[in-house]
């Protein structure tokens, strides 16, 4: 089996890689800042980063529209915010930041967590469970949203019943909503039926370790599930992959327990993983390239 070839490495743990619209690579630090990768998959080894942007606070997820704006959820601000880069009359870059969404129904969020994006209606659906360990077995008060681009009007999926929410993805067909629990061990499935009415059930049930924090999906369904625990619990991480029936069809390992982001590239050759333990980032060939 392949092993795991680091990607980049940092000073401060980063999470939430993800893809902009032009196929480069981002992630999110804790520092608040906002990192653009360059570099190649086939040549190259570890890449090179630049800051992009900066929420000010403490950001936890990370995606962004067709358009290049950066939607992120910040728990320090317990708020979605919505970044732009562009450039001044002089050339120079500029950040233009502004807060997508706050509240629900006059209460502040706890803090959003993750977030992810449907391609076909700009839907926007996004997990809030405040910073780690603030839901929890003894304290599920965790939600999932869903926010329409043309209104930016709420909609509960969840509301406050869960025990930390965290990663969130979309299926192939957008019809089916999948949802980390990390402090309960499971991935959920928020499922539609008919449109935009979802119902929710526990999609796969994992056991040892402390529970699920990130998660992708490929064209075909398949489902990546970043296994995290302590790194003083197991010497090293482990990525499940499910069928789109819930089966375990693999497990792929990584050289740290605290796997914090997930996501697949564009060509889906490779599986990008963020470890909180080593401050890394790390790349996983899927299939033999040609």
């Amino acid at each position: 089996m392949a092993q795991m070839q680091v990607l980049g490495r940092h000073d401060m743990p980063v999470s939430s890689p993800t893809f902009g619209p032009a196929g480069d690579l981002f992630t999110i630090s804790h520092s608040g800042d906002i990192f653009r990768y360059t570099g190649s998959m086939d040549y190259d080894n570890e890449f090179s980063a630049e800051q992009w942007g900066n929420s000010s606070g403490q950001p936890l997820g990370l995606e962004f529209d067709n358009q290049g704006v950066a939607f992120v959820c910040d728990a320090a601000h317990q708020a979605i915010f919505r970044i732009l880069c562009v450039k001044s009359e002089d050339g120079t870059p500029r950040q233009e930041i502004e807060p997508y969404v706050r509240e629900y129904e006059q209460s502040q969020f706890l803090g959003p967590n993750s977030l992810c994006l449907s391609r076909q209606t700009g839907m926007l659906y996004f997990t809030d469970s405040g910073p780690f360990g603030e839901t929890s077995l003894q304290n599920p008060r965790g939600s999932v949203f869903a926010i329409s681009p043309q209104t930016q009007l709420l909609i509960p999926l969840c509301l406050n019943t869960l025990a930390q929410p965290c990663g969130v993805a979309l299926s192939p067909d957008e019809k089916n909503l999948y949802v980390c629990e990390t402090a309960m061990n499971r991935i959920l499935r928020f499922t539609q039926h008919p449109p935009q009415v979802f119902h929710c059930s526990v999609f796969h049930q994992l056991s040892g370790r402390f529970g699920p924090t990130a998660i992708a999906v490929n064209s075909s369904g398949d489902l990546y599930v970043a296994h995290f625990d302590f790194s003083h619990n197991v010497p090293d991480g482990r990525i499940v992959v499910l069928s789109q029936d819930g089966e375990v069809t693999n497990q792929i390992a990584c050289p740290g327990a605290e796997i914090t982001g997930l996501c697949l590239t564009p060509d889906e050759q490779w599986l990008i993983v963020a470890e909180r333990s080593s401050a890394s980032l790390y790349r996983h060939q899927l299939t033999t390239q040609n």
